[in-house]
């Protein structure tokens, strides 16, 4: 089979355009057309519905995607391989947002130094947006970031593996006895620092509620907090309400020292791993280990706190 047929699947299934993606491959629409229709009677399945508008996914498509992107991701390593036969040494530098490191970078630290102890982790936590950047410029190897609405790097392979849900935290002496939403948001709400997209959410909803309650926006003191360390410690000692990842407060809500109050969250943000497509093996294989971290880290907490994506 033509890999190059496979990945103008795989690429005509994501940009939806046959003019962007021949645009890409440096060749024509008309031969980007064909490659579909000759890899379509290699496997005796319509991929594709097309019009002059639209480009949509077949169901046979949509079932066959997953396996078209596990080819294409297999044969990078095979090359990368190729190109990188030995197995490196040194250094790999990792950026990652700050969940992360009250998460699962304690075990995957702990993981690292079992399987690669010939290899020095160099850390630097910053926003995603910083972090997207430094990838770019390559300044670091490998992001734990938030995948966000902008358009992935092309150069780049990115895949989510956490959903992180928000909930609404507070100190039980915060909590009314009645009228629990509009009492709530007369209240210091506190969440992720200014700028990122947990903040952006988080002010949303908030926003969203008050309309519901006949509050203006302005009427609302939201603040962004330096740090999940001190969102958490704020919450903690019932400085305000907090909307954030349940899941740092684990412990204190089982302890009974914090109540998640029954209030809508703000929408899930989602982690994701991302490196260069042209990156040694070394840091694919060590994106393959933080990703399995993540999902026994996912198991162990329970999907009301975190769930992992397959």
């Amino acid at each position: 089979m033509n890999t190059r047929f496979v990945e103008t699947f795989v690429l005509l299934a994501h940009i939806g355009s046959v003019r962007q993606v021949a645009k890409r491959m440096h060749s024509t629409p008309g031969a980007i057309s064909m490659r579909v229709k000759k890899l379509e009677a290699q496997l005796n399945a319509v991929l594709f519905n097309w019009d002059h508008k639209t480009l949509q996914l077949t169901s046979d498509g949509l079932r066959l995607l997953p396996y078209a992107e596990r080819l294409m991701e297999s044969t990078q390593q095979l090359e990368r391989m190729a190109k990188f036969p030995v197995k490196e040494k040194g250094k790999i530098r990792i950026g990652i947002i700050e969940t992360v490191v009250h998460t699962f970078l304690p075990e995957l630290m702990k993981v690292m130094n079992r399987m690669m102890a010939d290899v020095t982790i160099d850390l630097s936590v910053e926003l995603t947006t910083d972090l997207k950047i430094q990838l770019m410029r390559r300044d670091v190897d490998l992001l734990i970031r938030v995948k966000d609405d902008e358009s992935d790097n092309p150069f780049a392979i990115t895949r989510a593996i956490a959903e992180v849900p928000i909930h609404w935290i507070a100190h039980h002496r915060l909590i009314p006895p009645h009228d629990l939403v509009r009492n709530i948001l007369s209240k210091q709400l506190l969440t992720q620092m200014r700028g990122s997209v947990p903040y952006e959410s988080a002010v949303a909803i908030a926003q969203q509620l008050a309309a519901e309650q006949g509050l203006l926006p302005s009427e609302l003191r939201i603040s962004g907090t330096p740090s999940l360390a001190t969102l958490v410690a704020l919450a903690r000692e019932g400085v305000g309400v907090a909307i954030m990842p349940g899941v740092l407060v684990k412990e204190p809500l089982e302890r009974h020292e914090l109540q998640e109050l029954a209030l809508p969250g703000s929408l899930p943000f989602q982690m994701a791993i991302s490196y260069m497509k042209n990156a040694s093996p070394l840091i694919s294989d060590v994106a393959e280990i933080a990703r399995k971290v993540c999902r026994n880290y996912c198991r162990h907490q329970g999907e009301h706190w975190i769930r992992f994506i397959e």
